[in-house]
């Protein structure tokens, strides 16, 4: 009898393991997947909303990229292998201020963002966003959530209906809580835990960006 419950027992709870593993990488519960037709990469950056002196040294910063006179964020590049395997438009998240060139006081000044639950009006290049049935999204992880002025893009656009992807550079903390936090922001969007990627090995990581992102094209 005892063995029969233990049983009973390991059963519901690998029942209930599955449930929630496939409920976490699905999306929101009760959200189905849109057939992905037409889709933008959209991210926001430290490059672009920063600065940069052209000189920037990019082996000193763990958040930006030098390709000859280029300098690019981490979550533009990823942007950019989504799109490129889509074969998307890219979208910029741009804020009406400037954050500091200097990495750890831009840290400092996202943590102040927070705390006040400060929304910085923002634009994006997106285009006609009723078009998109589905964004693939990157950011950096910032104190363990979205920097506000992704919050602030959230609160710009109507999601319901969509697929959002979301991708995640970071320096150890991973997605965080951010996929939770945008659920909550879009109950009625599609989203997808995608790929989150260290800072400093984001140009490694192409090659996995545009297979997760043709995979999900089918």
């Amino acid at each position: 009898m005892k063995k029969a419950r233990k049983l009973t027992v390991l059963a519901a709870a690998l029942s209930l393991t599955l449930l929630t593993a496939c409920g976490d990488s699905s999306g929101n519960e009760n959200v189905k997947t849109v057939p992905i037709k037409k889709s933008v990469a959209v991210y926001f950056s430290r490059v672009g909303n920063t600065d940069f002196p052209s000189d920037a040294d990019a082996l000193s910063s763990a958040s930006i990229n030098r390709s000859g006179d280029t300098i690019k964020g981490n979550a533009e590049l990823i942007a950019e292998y989504a799109a490129a395997e889509a074969g998307c438009e890219t979208a910029e998240i741009v804020a009406d201020k400037s954050y500091p060139v200097d990495y750890d006081e831009t840290v400092s000044l996202a943590k102040d963002e927070q705390k006040a639950k400060e929304r910085p009006a923002v634009t994006c290049s997106v285009g006609s966003f009723d078009d998109y049935d589905t964004i693939w999204l990157s950011f950096p992880n910032w104190w363990a959530d979205l920097p506000m002025p992704v919050y602030s893009f959230f609160d710009k656009y109507d999601f319901s209906g969509k697929n959002i992807y979301v991708f995640v550079t970071h320096e150890g903390s991973g997605f965080s809580s951010t996929v939770k936090t945008i659920r909550e922001l879009e109950p009625d969007a599609n989203v997808v835990e995608a790929i989150s990627v260290r800072g400093g090995s984001v140009t490694e990581k192409e090659q996995a960006v545009r297979d997760y992102v043709k995979k999900q094209l089918g």
